[in-house]
């Protein structure tokens, strides 16, 4: 059995361009705004499908946003 431990997610989003209501155009920014939120932190999950209701939970709730990251620690267990 697989079991994985740390368990962090963080979703990205990344904004490239706003809307200016004075201006009434869209602006890009100098460097795009990059917004890291973390939805996911967790002690341990105990096999691949508990892993994956987890991170398909994470994709619902970050529908907006680009992409997510994922960091954990697995363990081989008999």
């Amino acid at each position: 059995m697989i079991l994985f431990d740390n368990i962090q997610v963080h979703s990205v989003r990344t904004q490239k361009e706003y809307y200016d209501p004075k201006k009434k155009k869209h602006l890009k920014y100098k460097e795009p705004k990059v917004t890291r939120k973390l939805l996911l932190k967790e002690e341990d999950c105990y096999d691949i499908g508990e892993f994956y209701l987890q991170l398909k939970n994470c994709h619902d709730r970050a529908v907006y946003d680009d992409k997510l990251q994922v960091s954990f620690t697995s363990k081989l267990s008999y």
